[in-house]
């Protein structure tokens, strides 16, 4: 369990795109932080401590019959408008992209916990999704790729509950608080991503890098699985959805 997630907030969101360009098949939680601070304007690598886990739950869920597929494009990168005829100038790079079927958008269920009160920025959060003044827009791992995000649902503090262990699940996880699978159909991907990150100072220079990581355990189609896990919270909702936060 992370600990100090007293939480009296949950905003449920939809968080759709085009294209995403992330390595993962779910936008990881180092980048939902990214788009909350873009969000809530705040400078590049000023946030790290502010969205912490101790201070901000992110949960994320597949809706159900999603399908993924990833494409890689090789592009031609040029340094200097002036050299662009310059064929050896040219730099390739292979993009990976992540695509929706034809036809459809990406979409993922997004849960943001929080206290209200402790830090003035994340109290604006609600408002400024609800009213669509979303600071310096919401994108899927490049500035080109935008995305939209809306907000669902808000939770208050009688509206959702600690599960100290499950006999299912409805989110991504990540797997040390798997106990044990019993769901026979599933589509299962487990990745490797980083869940926080730190800004570290040697000298002059300043770098980012990460600081916490997981393997995290995903239902690719979006189903309900059954098995055993740990620490989780139970929504007040209609499906009374379980999720774990990253």
């Amino acid at each position: 369990m992370i600990e100090n997630q007293n939480f009296d907030t949950i905003l449920e969101l939809d968080l759709s795109g085009e294209l995403a360009h992330f390595r993962y098949t779910i936008p990881p939680r180092t980048a939902i932080c990214g788009l909350v601070a873009s969000i809530l304007m705040l400078p590049r690598d000023s946030y790290y401590q502010t969205l912490s886990s101790n201070n901000l739950g992110i949960g994320i869920c597949v809706p159900t019959k999603s399908v993924f597929r990833k494409q890689f494009f090789t592009l031609n990168y040029v340094g200097n408008e002036k050299v662009i005829s310059d064929v050896s100038e040219h730099k390739q790079c292979r993009l990976e992209l992540l695509m929706p079927a034809p036809g459809q958008r990406l979409h993922w269920t997004v849960y943001l916990g929080y206290k209200l009160c402790v830090d003035p920025i994340l109290d604006s959060l609600e408002e400024r999704i609800k009213s669509q003044n979303l600071g310096f827009d919401v994108y899927l791992g490049q500035r080109q790729l935008r995305a939209e995000i809306d907000l669902l649902r808000k939770y208050g503090k009688e509206e959702f509950s600690r599960i100290d262990c499950s006999d299912y699940l409805d989110s991504v996880i990540s797997r040390d608080r798997i106990v044990s699978l019993d769901t026979e159909s599933f589509y299962i991907s487990i990745e490797r991503m980083p869940l926080e990150q730190e800004l570290e100072t040697k000298g002059k220079s300043a770098y980012r890098r990460s600081v916490r990581f997981a393997d995290v355990v995903i239902e690719t189609s979006g189903k309900r699985l059954a098995g055993q896990f740990n620490d989780l919270v139970e929504l007040n909702n209609e499906a009374r959805s379980r999720i774990s936060f990253l």
